[in-house]
């Protein structure tokens, strides 16, 4: 529940922003110069906020400013109430006994994201978690002969909300974790591969790392539920439609 309400939290903020934005943008030269020239939008907001105090516009301007002001108050209490959000998931994430947040590259909000779209991992094979979050790559070769495939590509399935974590932590690994440096390294220098593909073989090899510690908590805490009680989308979309169903028949 606290995740879905911050997914909906987040769209609702990025439509905010994105409004704020445009409104931005059409202000008039004047006031546009006196505003930092970085691409957030709150740093904005707050200096034109003190750049317009206690100062007349005409109609149009003045209409543009107080819906920026508008929109400034909303963002604000969409970012505490987000903050609360967090501390509820925290607290969850520690109730579930996962231990994910201990790995570089993990917040308490990609642990909770994980959580709730993998559900009970032991449904998944270590290769077929790789599946399942699109960190193992295609077989892209044609005409080279028996044995294992040489060349790889993409792959654009999967689970892309667990691909986009994974991402984040290998960028993140990538700045501070030595381990990763090396895995990368070895794959630019000994596999001649491209700065993607030796970032998708590092994916790869953190989804391992991943559904390992994960299998690993929860063999330390069984339950019968999966973690954070997460049911996996495609369970909860069955369960709705035979409530559905069992509704249509009682009618």
């Amino acid at each position: 529940m606290w995740w879905q309400a911050r997914c909906s939290l987040v769209k609702r903020r990025q439509q905010l922003l994105s409004e704020t934005e445009a409104l931005l943008r059409d202000l008039p030269l004047e006031l546009v110069e006196r505003l930092p020239d970085v691409k957030p939008v709150r740093p904005r907001l707050a200096a034109l906020e003190r750049a317009t105090r206690r100062r007349a516009f005409d109609q149009p301007t003045a209409l543009r400013l107080r819906l920026l002001g508008e929109y400034r108050d909303q963002i604000a209490n969409l970012d505490a109430e987000e903050k609360t959000i967090t501390r509820e998931l925290r607290a969850l994430v520690q109730a579930s006994g996962s231990t994910l947040e201990q790995l570089c590259g993990l917040s308490t909000i990609s642990v909770a994201e994980l959580l709730v779209e993998v559900g009970d991992p032991r449904r998944f094979t270590e290769g077929g978690f790789a599946r399942f979050n699109a960190s193992a790559p295609l077989v892209a070769s044609t005409g080279e002969g028996p044995g294992e495939p040489v060349r790889h590509r993409y792959n654009p399935g999967g689970n892309r909300r667990v691909n986009a974590v994974l991402h984040r932590m290998a960028v993140t690994q990538l700045r501070c974790d030595p381990r990763a440096k090396r895995i990368y390294a070895t794959a630019r220098t000994d596999g001649h591969h491209t700065k993607k593909e030796a970032r998708r073989i590092l994916k790869r090899h953190l989804s391992d790392v991943v559904y390992r510690r994960m299998i690993r908590d929860l063999a330390a805490h069984p339950a019968p539920q999966p973690l954070l009680a997460a049911q996996p989308r495609a369970a909860a979309a069955q369960s709705r439609v035979a409530r559905q169903g069992r509704a249509r028949r009682a009618a």
